[in-house]
């Protein structure tokens, strides 16, 4: 695939009552990823479908597949694991296709940044999503688009952000 320049960094955040030892578990728990950014999403047209990956903790060099849902299509990922520092910084590197329901398959390269830090009464979570090369320049990634479409992508990241704190929460309050 002959890929254009594109760089589009996004960035969310959330704050947790759960630990950043205890956020950073279920981050590094890919199974978690389909409770919270999947049967949790509150949009159904933008959530996790599916997830293949080992049992476990992920660390460095975990590599899983996954499929999500788009509005105008399905993302069929796959991704490896670039970065796991416990408690503080996980990174996957994945390469996505949205098959489109209409236009042209989108191929793309994502970095999901995960920074937390440790507060006094819990942690703060930051998440930060980076476009990188591309097949083609969608019309939302177009420079005049993106007023309206960093504000949309954010707003869906920080609901599915508050979920991955919760579910932190609610485990670390389990016996």
């Amino acid at each position: 695939m002959r890929r254009r320049t594109l760089e589009i960094t996004t960035r969310t955040s959330t704050t947790s009552s759960a630990s950043a030892e205890d956020v950073y578990d279920v981050i590094s728990d890919l199974g978690a990823h389909l409770v919270w950014s999947g049967e949790r999403a509150s949009d159904q047209t933008f959530k996790l479908l599916s997830l293949r990956a080992q049992r476990g903790p992920a660390s460095v060099g975990t590599t899983f597949t996954s499929t999500g849902a788009n509005f105008n299509g399905t993302f069929h990922d796959s991704s490896v694991v670039t970065g796991a520092t416990r408690p503080s910084v996980f990174v996957i590197e994945t390469d996505a296709r949205l098959e489109r329901r209409r236009g042209k398959t989108w191929e793309v390269r994502f970095t999901h940044r995960y920074d937390i830090e440790a507060l006094d009464d819990g942690s703060r979570i930051v998440y930060t999503e980076t476009i990188h090369g591309a097949n083609y320049v969608p019309y939302w990634l177009k420079p005049w688009a993106r007023p309206v479409f960093t504000p949309l992508v954010n707003r869906a990241d920080k609901k599915q952000l508050d979920n991955l704190a919760k579910l932190a929460e609610e485990r670390s309050s389990s016996p």
